[in-house]
């Protein structure tokens, strides 16, 4: 497998178009054409659909164009390296996120990374599902759990420090508990099956699962319509609790914070400038201390 074939495979998968794909790498129709179904025989499936009027990705081509892509840009990389020469951060950038935390904290800072990085493109998922993870081929994942695969390097972003909170209409109906075993007698909000909470004084309580939910933006939304007591990342209800929407709840007996936001890539000798110029972009957003902390 030739590099100058994976490199016809994108840039047909761009242009659309064998001919015009042939005469950008300065090939004849034919042999680009030849190219091609050599590739497809050594990958052993067909990486388009062609019609006399069009040329279209199929589902495993779709699937193979980013590892294509990764093996184009190490190798360039590592040439540049061996070179003495300093690569350019540029490319597509495939980065997948937790859904309410990309749209609070990460979205808002990408057109200060694309004003330093013009030639870098980026491709987001914003999804809180682990599957996206493993089978999307990404260059960046970010996550506020850290994952069990030895393929990745980890990373840690920030901190997650974690409240339980309620809204002032659920404490003034049913009272402020004053200890951890009050909450026995709560309602409580809980995330999917999170009923054991832990505190720093060693306390493990087991809490009523009154209302429990899978997404993260539903939970705070249930816990400020007066449903009940939750945990709620700092970051995720910092501005609740700013507004007076949620109130903290046992200031005095603080959760164990086991959690963390999560840088994760591909554990490559060579890390791409464009992965490594989204890393410094974001340990410099979010260290020393994290915006939500401010």
């Amino acid at each position: 497998m030739d590099t100058l074939s994976l490199r016809l495979f994108l840039r047909i998968a761009e242009l659309g178009s064998v001919s015009a794909a042939a005469y950008d790498l300065s090939l004849s129709p034919a042999s680009a054409s030849a190219r091609l179904v050599k590739l497809e025989e050594t990958v052993g499936f067909r990486l388009f659909n062609r019609t006399t009027r069009a040329v279209s990705l199929t589902t495993d081509g779709e699937a193979f164009l980013p590892y294509a892509q990764q093996s184009i840009e190490t190798l360039e990389t590592g040439l540049s390296a061996v070179r003495g020469q300093r690569p350019e951060a540029q490319g597509l950038l495939r980065v997948t996120m937790p859904g309410s935390f990309g749209r609070m904290y990460i979205i808002p800072t990408l057109a200060a990374f694309q004003a330093r990085h013009p030639l870098v493109s980026l491709d987001l998922r914003l999804s809180d599902e682990v599957l996206d993870v493993v089978e999307g081929a990404y260059d960046l994942i970010i996550r506020n759990a850290r994952l069990a695969d030895s393929r990745l390097i980890v990373r840690k972003l920030a901190s997650d420090r974690r409240l339980l909170v309620a809204s002032p209409t659920y404490l003034k109906r049913h009272g402020v508990p004053s200890t951890p075993d009050d909450l026995t007698k709560h309602q409580c909000v809980i995330l999917t099956e999170n009923t054991r909470w832990k505190f720093e004084n060693g306390q493990t309580v087991s809490v009523p699962r009154s209302f429990a939910v899978n997404d993260g933006e539903a939970m705070r939304q249930l816990i400020e319509q007066g449903m009940g007591i939750g945990i709620k990342s700092v970051w995720n209800a910092r501005e609740s609790l700013k507004s007076g929407l949620l109130v903290e709840v046992l200031p005095d007996f603080p959760l164990v914070t086991e959690a963390a936001i999560w840088l994760l890539y591909p554990s490559r000798r060579i890390v791409a400038p464009k992965v490594r110029a989204m890393i410094d972009f974001l340990i410099e957003q979010f260290q020393p201390v994290p915006p939500w902390e401010c």
